[in-house]
């Protein structure tokens, strides 16, 4: 063996002892159903609602209309394509990620790249809907009082398939999406000084067709916002757009509202 070919061999060599080899996470699935301890309350932001928020950012003349309650709960629910009362997988995370907190050897930073609701949208069963009216304070310095028109889902239940990777194990998913409970998911939320939207584990989906049903129903994805053909040659400040999707985000976050008085809430 030639000298060059010596040295060629052992540069190639420490290449090779030198590669960093990364495992690969180990990713499980567990699918649950939980059930509702509490009214669900949505609010949703509706292509009208957004497309009139749209038109106030951009200088456009807005006419007032009237209230009609009804068009505004239907508004206000949250769907998926096919027209099924639905909740953003989000939300069942956010919960989870907020009951992390209270637990010691839980880091939220590290959970939110170990666990994953699987889908688009999370349908939700229920045994009846009653219309709510809710005296509220807006946010902000005036806090004006206002009236809000929303849905309510009374014993309710939901289906959800939640992957993780290690160290985490099943048990500890289960124990986490109870306490997630507790926090609540939707409108006026335990986690938004309210009392609704709370849930518990109620059931261990082994079943392989009943897990499969689980996908596809949650593989069908929340209604969309459009963008109108208005604004689509329209000319946007992008300080203000920002602020439009800063504020929107925020108040979706916060339930968009202040409530004046749970007494008056709770016996609307």
């Amino acid at each position: 063996m030639s000298k060059k070919t010596r040295e060629i061999k052992t540069e190639t060599e420490g290449i090779v002892a030198g590669v960093v080899v990364i495992e690969q996470p180990k990713v499980s699935e567990v699918v649950l159903e939980v059930t509702g301890t509490a009214p669900l309350i949505q609010h949703n932001f509706g292509q009208k609602g957004v497309e009139e928020m749209l038109r106030k950012h951009m200088g456009i003349s807005v006419q007032k209309e009237p209230k009609r309650p009804r068009e505004v709960i239907e508004q206000a629910k949250v769907k998926n394509t096919e027209g099924q009362i639905c909740m953003p997988p989000v939300a069942f995370k956010k919960a989870m990620l907020t009951a992390s907190t209270q637990i010691k050897g839980l880091k939220k930073t590290q959970l939110r790249t170990q666990l994953f609701i699987v889908g688009s949208s999370i349908p939700i069963q229920y045994r009846s809907e009653t219309a709510r009216m809710d005296i509220v304070r807006l946010s902000g310095m005036t806090r004006v009082p206002d009236v809000r028109f929303r849905p309510s889902f009374h014993d309710w239940k939901a289906r959800l398939a939640i992957q993780f990777t290690d160290p985490l194990q099943v048990q500890s998913v289960v124990d986490l999406l109870n306490r997630a409970g507790k926090v609540g998911i939707g409108e006026w939320r335990p986690d938004c000084d309210g009392t609704f939207g709370t849930f518990v584990v109620s059931r261990h989906i082994a079943s392989a067709a009943e897990r499969e049903e689980v996908h596809k129903q949650c593989s069908v994805p929340l209604v969309p916002l459009v963008v109108p053909q208005w604004a689509l040659d329209a000319e946007i400040d992008p300080e203000l757009l920002r602020k439009l999707f800063s504020e929107s985000a925020t108040q979706s976050e916060e339930n968009g509202l202040k409530e004046d008085d749970q007494k008056t809430a709770e016996t609307a």
